[in-house]
């Protein structure tokens, strides 16, 4: 039997304080804990575009893939770089083909 949204809440309702206050807890900590891994993966994204910029040269046409500021893996094979990363554990890895960008590009709406 599943529970809707407003049937847990009701029963929440019901708890007595302090159970109540234990729950608010877990929530704030499942909370904050989620917001730090998030802004874990904003940290590793951005040190990897930092990376990407400073090394772009040294692997134009190959299929590279980042941990942060770490080179994970790179080649000409997308989905087998992709795949040594998935082996070493990396859940998520940031995988770019890094080509050559032209300078002073502007994209816009015609």
């Amino acid at each position: 039997m599943e529970l809707t949204a407003s049937e847990i809440i009701e029963a929440i309702h019901n708890l007595p304080s302090g159970e109540q206050e234990k729950i608010r807890r877990t929530l704030e900590k499942e909370k904050l804990e989620k917001q730090k891994e998030v802004e874990e993966q904003v940290r590793r994204f951005r040190a990897a575009e930092k990376w990407l910029k400073e090394n772009r040269a040294e692997f134009l046409g190959q299929w590279v893939c980042l941990y942060g500021d770490k080179l994970i893996a790179h080649g000409t094979d997308g989905k087998r770089v992709f795949l040594q990363a998935k082996e070493l554990g990396i859940k998520s890895p940031y995988l770019v083909r890094v080509i050559e960008e032209p300078e002073n590009f502007v994209g816009a709406w015609l």
